[in-house]
């Protein structure tokens, strides 16, 4: 008997739905099984940016620097076991509210803007900004004689307020204070603003042919920012700051990061480079991207077969397919998933963690684009062939499984590979909410080692590695099954 259009739509809508389903229970399993052992001491979830020496930053795959130890110090203080998260500094503060981790401990410069959201501790260090140049650039003293140039700065730095009254100072923002260094090294920029110990710091480890000019611009204050209904762990962590204080912990800290020794070692670009490591962290980020665009397109493709049927087969569901196919083929991949990751704990209380988020995003995403090469593929074939099969009989549920949707497949494996190295590369986004995939591990390393010369173009190999030999693939699948045939 055959079915009716709208029948077969539902079905596949009915199946669409079994399908998410069937992935929020992949994905919720995923979390239980990351889940760490019951313990009877408290937790603190410690959000950071690991790109910022000497304050926080991975060696070895290890977290190390100046508020990585004072953490563990108020962690020991406050009889809590500390775990560290790390996420894109860009998106620390969304992170933190959206309950991810319990407070940041990154460098964070307490401002009046960021107090009408976030509580803060006492301050724990003073800092502030600093102008760097390059060493034979002798007509800057300082910030006055940056008129009518370009400086570089960090982006969602206290940089950005010390050049807001500036409009006759040009600001070009990097994602990492190192690239922005690069970029004055390379002469691209007059002038680079950041922090004093950090810039100091890349000074000394790589990035010879630069100094400072003048006094620091800033005086600032940096503290650890929490949730403003948290006042007790506010409190907490202000008493377990007094005893290091007190006990002499904490100088003993400042003299190991700040002190004479810790910013005049030998530059790392002098060194033979850790290659071992490098290509070990390198390898564990190829292995999540890998990972995460195998997700999405095992379960991006069924999903996008039924969008494209429900699409074509029926009326009413045609409107609610097409309008999410256009959703996330109009909106940027970068918005979908800090969408995902930051704004579903707040909008509907569904706080993934950051590897079912980037999954998520990425499957819900691809399933768009791989919706319109089906329905591509589909329209493609001659309505030849529809006539012929239902004149022999056969349904229009059997034509569409057994003749159509065959062909169709067929037609659609070259532009589905296509699409499978479109996603690969875009998985590098999802290194916004701290994954640590190959495009993460990139930055972690530059910052790390003050070498992104050496580390980024190493990166690019890697995803080189993987998406040429699926390039290969399209070509030769487009000479056996031509368009047409």
């Amino acid at each position: 008997m055959m079915l009716p259009q709208g029948t077969l739509a539902a079905m596949g809508f009915s199946r669409s739905c079994l399908l998410i389903g069937c992935f929020l229970i992949f994905v919720l399993a995923l979390g239980g099984c990351s889940s760490s052992p019951k313990s009877t001491k408290r937790t603190l979830r410690i959000g950071t940016d690991a790109t910022y020496p000497p304050f926080e930053s991975l060696q070895n795959s290890e977290f190390t620097g100046f508020d990585i130890e004072l953490g563990r110090a108020i962690g020991r203080e406050m009889n809590a076991d500390v775990e560290f998260v790390n996420t894109s500094f860009d998106g620390i503060f969304p992170a933190l509210l959206a309950q991810k981790f319990d407070m940041v401990m990154s460098s964070v410069t307490i401002t009046d803007e960021r107090k009408k959201q976030l509580a803060f501790s006492s301050p724990y260090y003073v800092a502030g900004q600093i102008v760097a140049v390059r060493e034979k650039e002798d007509a800057v003293k300082g910030l006055g004689d940056l008129n009518n140039q370009t400086v570089g700065i960090q982006i969602n730095t206290t940089a950005s307020e010390v050049l807001k009254d500036r409009p006759e100072v040009a600001v070009r923002k990097y994602p990492t204070i190192d690239l922005a260094l690069q970029d004055l090294k390379n002469g691209n920029i007059k002038a680079v603003v950041g922090d004093a110990p950090t810039v100091r710091y890349y000074l000394a480890h790589g990035f010879q042919g630069l100094r400072t000019v003048g006094d620091m611009l800033t005086k600032e204050n940096y503290g650890i920012a929490m949730r403003p209904q948290d006042k007790e762990l506010q409190t907490d962590v202000d008493a377990a700051l007094g005893r290091l204080r007190a006990n002499g912990q904490f100088a003993g800290l400042e003299k190991k990061y700040f002190g004479t020794a810790s910013i005049t070692t030998a530059p790392i670009v002098d060194q033979q480079l850790p290659w071992k490591t490098i290509f070990s962290v390198l390898g564990r980020g190829l292995l999540l991207t890998l990972m995460l665009t195998g997700v999405a397109l095992i379960f991006g493709l069924p999903l996008g077969l039924l969008l494209a049927l429900g699409r074509l087969e029926s009326k009413v569901l045609s409107v609610f397919c097409t309008t999410y196919i256009e959703l996330f083929r109009g909106t940027p991949m970068l918005v979908q998933i800090i969408f995902v990751y930051y704004a579903l704990p707040q909008l509907i209380g569904l706080n993934l963690s950051a590897p079912v988020a980037g999954g998520l995003a990425l499957t819900l995403n691809s399933a768009a684009y791989i919706a319109e090469i089906f329905r591509a593929g589909i329209q493609s074939i001659e309505k030849g062939q529809t006539e012929a099969a239902r004149s022999l009989g056969l349904s229009h549920r059997q034509t569409l499984l057994h003749v159509i949707i065959p062909q169709a497949a067929r037609r659609v494996v070259p532009p589905l590979t296509n699409e499978a190295v479109a996603l690969l590369k875009d998985s590098s986004l999802v290194s916004v909410i701290g994954l640590a995939d190959l495009t993460r591990g990139g930055q972690e390393l530059a910052s790390q080692l003050a070498a992104p010369l050496a580390i980024w173009p190493l990166v690019a190999l890697f995803y080189l590695a993987v998406t040429l030999p699926l390039t290969r693939v399209v070509a030769v699948l487009e000479r056996r099954n031509p368009i047409g045939r």
